[in-house]
């Protein structure tokens, strides 16, 4: 109920932004806008067969104001998968993975460049063994981001150890990098390239994952809430052995609030 609630909002129009500041808003990670992107990956060739696995995530971007100097934003990803079984290559497996949260605390985010730094977790909550690691890990994260004339562009990046879990499940040391790269055609529309690189150091054979593409997306409204959607595709230079997926296809929808109204802690 809440979801929609946000999405049916409408935004005053007295706060004045323009689409440009709405997409640059959304686009940096670190501009103090409350952002709620939901993704749809389609990722051919799983397993190195002609499977699907389709993965959406939800990955809200809270910022939380301490004052004008210190930010902390918080970045929950849960994702939720549709398989094939991977232990009988029969059926189907659908379900929620590790919950993915991620923690930056940032220094004065009002400039072109900024930064942060915090902790990574992930937490067993996949509903099916073969759906998550089984194991609680953490470790440390850190976030850039810039935005000069009309590019945005940075990357997340954390690496996490598994240290409790599942006693039978196989150790976790694995490495993620979201780059994000994204030039501002017009008010309305985008190229924006998004690639996630990852690397499991406990992998026999190839270790990373490595695509490269980008695509196109734009600017509307619903009920005057602004909603971006982007599409993208992407080919997999190099993959893991043991998922081995060649090319992948993400739909993407953002729901933007401004940063007129961010979650603050005025009382620091």
């Amino acid at each position: 109920m809440s979801f929609f609630f946000l999405i049916y909002l409408p935004i005053p129009a007295s706060y004045g932004i323009t689409d440009l500041d709405v997409l640059k808003g959304t686009q940096n990670p670190l501009s103090t806008w409350i952002v709620l992107p939901i993704r749809n990956n389609f990722n051919f060739g799983f397993l190195d067969k002609n499977y699907l696995q389709d993965l959406l995530q939800l990955e809200p971007q809270i910022p939380i104001k301490f004052n004008n100097n210190i930010m902390l934003l918080a970045r929950p990803i849960l994702p939720v998968l549709s398989q094939i079984n991977t232990t009988t290559l029969n059926g189907n497996v659908f379900g929620i993975g590790d919950l993915n949260p991620q923690f930056y605390f940032s220094h004065n985010t009002s400039g072109t460049v900024s930064w942060g730094i915090g902790p990574a977790f992930a937490f067993p909550t996949a509903t099916n063994g073969q759906l998550g690691t089984g194991k609680v890990s953490g470790g440390p994260a850190v976030i850039f981001a810039a935005s000069p004339s009309n590019w945005v562009f940075g990357f997340y990046a954390n690496n996490v150890w598994s240290f409790a879990g599942a006693k039978n499940r196989s150790k976790v040391n694995l490495f993620n990098m979201e780059a994000f790269v994204f030039y501002n055609i017009s008010n309305d529309w985008f190229l924006a390239s998004t690639p996630n690189i990852s690397a499991n150091w406990e992998a026999e054979g190839q270790k990373w994952a490595l695509p490269v593409g980008g695509g196109v997306g734009c600017l509307f409204k619903i009920n005057n809430q602004n909603v971006i959607a982007s599409l993208q595709s992407f080919y997999n230079v190099v993959t893991p052995s043991e998922v081995n997926t060649k090319w992948s296809i993400r739909f993407s929808l953002y729901f933007t609030f401004p940063e007129e109204n961010p979650l603050s802690l005025p009382f620091l």
